[in-house]
């Protein structure tokens, strides 16, 4: 019994450990790819503090590693916020824009750049609107006095029509030549003008959520079992509710006002991960975190390197995570 649980932990450490080396190489990989190319002798000089052509040098320092950095923590972010959502509502077919968060982040993005406001300008309103987005849905669900988890989700989804009809109303609204194509080009995700600042804000939000939801991973898989289970075994589950749900909204709100809305990520690798380490969330937190990290920094740099136009992200998200999501659910179809 104890070697089968060695065993386990062995393969469980080893794998967060290549998944880990995985994200490095991925990391390098990405600043050495991009239009302009950097030869890897650069970037390990650069890396090492050691001169290299001023080019190359402003390329990697104001440009590449930004983009990097932030492209890590947001597919952090949202793998752990899609992680959050699907073990809260017992369902793995849910994304982290279930309560309505990313349609209404879209709102608050398009009205900014109706309204021809700057890019820090755009995220604030994308931030608030997201927020605002989550409150309705649980106002309403708080006003049918139902405790079904099944009527917060129609709540949100009946606040995600209504912003992506608001979306629809500012795209009509909008300048045909310049702000009409900012708005679609942000729907659709990108990573071109984030700035190192991006990452201060994303980074210690990411850090004090990934650790609560760490430390509630047991909360997490009790509530995941219903509200009678948690009740009897002395889990507050009203409160880990909502404290999750807060947690796993800061991290989609965050991400999307400084990211756009990506697609897929949320959705597809807490089900390839599940595939792999099973159904703890202890073990599958990490593992999402990670891989969701990997997986943002291949699809970013694949953006910027496969066509002279960058390509919107969530065209790549979900070119790649429709095959995958479709593996997933044919492997757990007898769990759906």
């Amino acid at each position: 019994m104890n070697d089968a649980i060695n065993k386990e932990k062995r393969k469980y450490s080893i794998l967060l450990i290549s998944l880990s080396i995985v994200l490095v190489i991925s990391i390098f990989i990405s600043l050495c790819i991009g239009r302009y190319s950097i030869k890897i002798g650069e970037v390990i000089f650069y890396l090492f503090n050691k001169s290299i052509n001023p080019t190359s040098y402003n390329v990697i320092k104001y440009l590449r590693i930004p983009r990097i950095l932030v492209s890590v923590c947001v597919g952090c972010a949202l793998s752990l916020s899609g992680t959050i959502y699907q073990s809260l509502f017992n369902n793995k077919l849910v994304s982290p824009d279930l309560l309505g968060v990313s349609q209404g982040a879209s709102v608050g993005a398009c009205f900014a750049i109706l309204l021809g406001l700057s890019s820090v300008m755009i995220s604030i309103f994308a931030f608030l609107m997201g927020f605002i987005a989550v409150i309705l849905s649980l106002l309403i669900a708080k006003i049918i006095k139902n405790k079904s988890n099944i009527v917060l989700i129609l709540s949100g989804l009946a606040v995600g029509g209504l912003m992506s009809s608001l979306v629809g109303l500012m795209k009509y609204l909008a300048d045909n030549e310049m702000k009409l194509a900012e708005m679609t080009y942000w729907l659709l995700g990108d990573l071109s003008s984030v700035k190192m600042t991006d990452f201060y804000i994303l980074c210690p939000v990411l850090i004090t959520f990934s650790i609560v939801t760490i430390i509630w991973s047991h909360k997490l898989n009790i509530v995941s079992l219903g509200y009678k289970e948690a009740k009897s075994l002395g889990v507050n589950y009203k409160l880990t509710m909502i404290v999750l749900i807060i947690i796993a909204t800061a991290l989609t709100a965050v991400s999307v006002s400084i990211s756009g809305t990506i697609s897929w990520i949320g959705l597809v690798i807490p089900n390839i991960v599940r595939l792999i380490v099973g159904s703890n969330n202890k073990k599958v937190i990490p593992v999402s975190m990670l891989l969701g990290s990997i997986f943002m920094v291949i699809v970013d740099t694949f953006a910027r390197s496969i066509s002279p136009n960058e390509i919107p992200l969530s065209i790549i998200t979900g070119i790649i995570g429709t095959p995958l999501f479709i593996y997933a659910i044919y492997h757990r179809r007898k769990e759906l």
